[in-house]
């Protein structure tokens, strides 16, 4: 693995334990953190109430950047992703189910974005 990519992948790592801490704080289970499949995967898996929330967690300089980091075909890919897990717990099918993003803009400043697409 290269320095850079070394260095993106443990960005990602603390975005996500940062995004999960912050999502704690604010009344949320995490059930899974990056949840795998052939499909696709998502970073965090949270509950709140009866809600099921997918939540992708981008790390960048700018919100903007953030946002467009985000794109159709990675949405549709956490959305299969989501579809898998939900179809493996019979206890989360009738929740309903939400997708939201979490930023990490520069160093410390968190953007949390529910129901994001």
């Amino acid at each position: 693995m290269s320095k850079v990519r070394k260095s993106r992948e443990k960005l990602g790592r603390r975005a996500e334990f940062l995004a999960a801490n912050y999502l704690r704080l604010k009344g949320y289970r995490i059930l899974e953190t990056r949840f795998k499949t052939k499909q696709g995967e998502i970073d965090l898996i949270a509950l709140k109430k009866d809600v099921l929330v997918m939540v992708e967690v981008k790390a960048r300089d700018d919100l903007l950047t953030a946002r467009e980091s985000i794109t159709y075909e990675s949405q549709q890919r956490i959305q299969r992703a989501a579809d898998i897990f939900v179809a493996r717990r019979r206890d989360y099918q009738q929740m309903g189910l939400r997708f939201d993003a979490l930023f990490l803009i520069g160093k410390r400043r968190i953007v949390h974005e529910p129901d994001f697409f």
